[in-house]
Parts: structure tokens; C-alpha cells; sequence
């Protein structure tokens, strides 16, 4: 009598049931793997447009302190033509109330009118 061979059926199921786990595991694995490559994608353009708004925030901070430097001078300089404008102011009338020039007349001489 001849034994006979164990059927490979009885032995291919455990196989193809540890196989069709095997492939389902790597599906799931490729699905996270896809899942955390698109996050990261997504991270790294977050990064890009911190990144970014940081540059702009350093580049306004920059804009801002010259045009307040620039601010400053221009107040110094407007502060130095009130002074000199009111100086000369000064020295005008002088000017008029040394020369005996009555009040109508110095207007005259400083309106322009000719006649």
C-alpha cells in the first residue's frame, strides 16, 4: 500500500490565508505610507509660506525703521526752516519798524502792489 501524499489543499490554506495577510499589511502600509507623504507635503509648503512670512515681517521691520529714520530727519529739518522762517520774520520787522516805515506802508512794500 502506497501512503498517500498530504493534499496540498489542507496545506495551501494556511499559506494562502498567512499570504492574503501579508498582502493586505502591505496595503495598509502603502496607504499610511501615501497618507503621511501628502502631510508632509503639506508640512513642508506650511514651512515654505512661515519661511516666507518671516522674510516679509524682517524686510517691513527693516521699511519701517528707515521711514521713521527718515521721518526724524524730515522733522529736524522742517524744525530748522520753522526756526530759520521765524527768524527771518524777525529780522523783517525789524527791518520795517527801524526804517519808519508806517504800519499800511510796510504792508505795501511786502504785498507786492507797486503802486
Amino acid at each position: 500500500m502506497s501512503a498517500t501524499p498530504p493534499s496540498d489543499k489542507s496545506d495551501a490554506d494556511p499559506l494562502e490565508h498567512a499570504e492574503a495577510r501579508l498582502l493586505a499589511a502591505i496595503d495598509a502600509v502603502e496607504n499610511r505610507l501615501g497618507q503621511l507623504a501628502s502631510r508632509m507635503g503639506e508640512a513642508e509648503g506650511d514651512a515654505r509660506a512661515a519661511r516666507h512670512a518671516d522674510e516679509d515681517r524682517s524686510r517691513l521691520a527693516g521699511q519701517l525703521d528707515s521711514a521713521r529714520a527718515s521721518e526724524a530727519e524730515l522733522a529736524e529739518a522742517a524744525g530748522e526752516a520753522s526756526a530759520a522762517l521765524a527768524q527771518a520774520v524777525a529780522e523783517l520787522k525789524s527791518a520795517v519798524s527801524g526804517s519808519g516805515l508806517a504800519g499800511n506802508d510796510a504792508r505795501d512794500l511786502f504785498s507786492g502792489d507797486k503802486g
